[in-house]
C-alpha cells in the first residue's frame, strides 16, 4: 500500500475514533451521576432503571476496554509494519552501497553491469535487462540479463524510439507499465508482469537503459528508488569505463610509438643525439656514442652544453650548433674527419631544432652519416 493512501484511510478512521472515545467518555460519566448523585437518581426513577444503568455501564466499560485493545493491536501491527518498511529500506541502501563500491572499485563495464542486476534484482524484481547504446549504429544492444532465462545474445535490441526501452532512450525519461509484456520472459508471466524501464544517463546523454519486471504488483516507493538510484550509479561509472579504455588505447599506442622509436634510434646506421628544451642529453644511440667517443651513461641526463663543451673540437662545435638551435631556432650543419684525421673519411653532421606545432622549441637533434 502507498504511503500517501494510507494516510486518505488514517484521517477518517482517526476521525472516528475520536468521536467515539468522546461519546463512550459522555456515557460513563452520565452513568456515574445517576448512580451516585442522588438528584440524577431521584430523577431517573426506579430500581429496575438502576439496574438497567448497571448493566449499561458495565457494558459500556467492556466497549470501551475492547476498543483499547483493538486500537493497540492495530497500532502494533503499524508499527511493525513501520519496522519492516526501515529494514527493507535498510536492506536497499545496503544493495546501493554494495554496488557503488563495486562501482569504485572496479572499471570493468560488464562485470559492473552484472554484478549490479544480481545485487538489486533480487530485491526488487523477478527479472531485468540492461540494454547500452551503441553509438555507431543507434541501436540499444542487450548487455547483461537476470531472471530470464532467453540467453543474452537471443534477447532482441531495439532502435531509438522503438519499443519501450527506444522510447525510454529517445526521451531520457522514465517509463512505467503497470501490466505490459517483457521480453525474454516465459508466457506465463509476461501477462501479469509491471514493468518499468529507467534511462541509464551520464549528464543529459543516454548511455542505455535498465528494464525490470516484477508479477509481485506494482513497485513500492523505496524500489522505484533504488532503482534509479542503481541507474544513476551504472551511468556515471560507465562513463568512468569508456574514458579510462579510451585512455589505455592510447596510452598502449604511446608505448608503442615510443618502442618504435627506441628501436629505430637504436639500431639505426647513422648517429643521433637528442637534447630537451633545458639542453639535457634525452637520447643517444651507439653510433652517437662512437662518434662523440663517449658512453651513453656518461652524458644521458646531464647539460650537453656542460658535457660536451669539456669535450675535443667535436663536442666544442656541437655545442655552438645546439646553442644556436635553443637560441636562434637556427640549424648547423658540417663535417668533421672520423677519428681527427684528415685522410679519414669525413661525418656530416646536421644539427637542428625541434618544434611543438612550429612555434615553441622543445630540444634539438644532431645526426652523424658517415659519407
Amino acid at each position: 500500500m502507498d504511503i500517501n493512501e494510507a494516510r486518505k484511510q488514517r484521517g477518517p478512521n482517526r476521525a472516528f475514533s475520536i468521536l467515539l472515545i468522546i461519546l463512550m467518555i459522555v456515557v460513563i460519566l452520565f452513568l456515574i451521576l445517576v448512580q451516585n448523585v442522588d438528584r440524577f437518581s431521584d430523577f431517573f426513577g426506579s430500581t429496575t432503571l438502576k439496574i438497567v444503568f448497571d448493566v449499561a455501564l458495565v457494558v459500556g466499560l467492556t466497549l470501551f476496554a475492547a476498543y483499547i485493545l483493538l486500537r493497540g493491536a492495530e497500532y502494533r501491527k503499524n508499527l511493525e509494519s513501520m519496522v519492516e518498511r526501515l529494514q527493507k529500506s535498510n536492506t536497499l541502501l545496503q544493495v546501493l552501497n554494495a554496488i557503488q563500491s563495486s562501482a569504485n572499485a572496479t572499471l570493468d563495464a560488464q562485470r559492473l553491469l552484472e554484478e549490479s542486476l544480481e545485487a538489486v534484482m533480487p530485491l526488487t524484481s523477478s527479472i531485468g535487462t540492461i540494454y547500452l547504446l551503441d553509438e555507431g549504429t543507434s541501436r540499444l544492444k542487450p548487455r547483461a540479463s537476470y531472471g530470464t532465462e532467453t540467453p543474452l545474445e537471443n534477447i532482441p535490441g531495439f532502435a531509438i524510439g522503438e519499443g519501450m526501452a527506444g522510447m525510454v532512450a529517445q526521451s531520457g525519461q522514465p517509463l512505467e507499465d503497470p501490466s505490459g509484456e517483457t521480453g525474454g520472459g516465459n508466457a506465463a508471466s509476461r501477462s501479469t508482469m509491471a514493468r518499468i524501464a529507467i534511462p541509464i544517463k551520464a549528464g543529459n546523454k543516454v548511455m542505455g537503459v535498465m528494464i525490470a519486471g516484477t508479477t509481485r504488483g506494482s513497485y513500492s516507493q523505496e524500489e522505484n528508488t533504488l532503482l534509479h538510484a542503481v541507474s544513476g550509479v551504472l551511468g556515471n561509472s560507465l562513463t568512468n569505463a569508456k574514458l579510462y579504455n579510451i585512455t589505455r588505447r592510447a596510452l598502449d599506442a604511446t608505448k608503442r610509438t615510443q618502442s618504435y622509436l627506441e628501436s629505430f634510434i637504436r639500431e639505426a646506421k647513422i648517429g643521433v643525439l637528442v637534447l630537451d628544451n633545458r639542453g639535457a642529453v634525452m637520447i643517444a644511440n651507439r653510433e652517437a656514442e662512437r662518434y662523440l667517443h663517449v658512453q651513453l651513461k656518461d652524458i644521458l641526463g646531464k647539460d650537453a652544453i656542460t658535457t660536451l663543451g669539456g669535450m675535443d673540437q667535436r663536442g666544442q662545435r656541437l655545442v655552438q650548433g645546439f646553442q644556436s638551435c635553443l637560441n636562434d631556432r637556427l640549424g648547423v650543419q658540417f663535417s668533421h674527419p672520423v677519428d681527427d684525421d684528415p685522410a679519414n673519411p669525413l661525418v656530416l653532421v646536421n644539427v637542428f631544432p625541434l618544434f611543438r606545432d612550429k612555434d615553441e622549441v622543445i630540444g634539438a637533434a644532431a645526426t652523424f652519416i658517415n659519407t
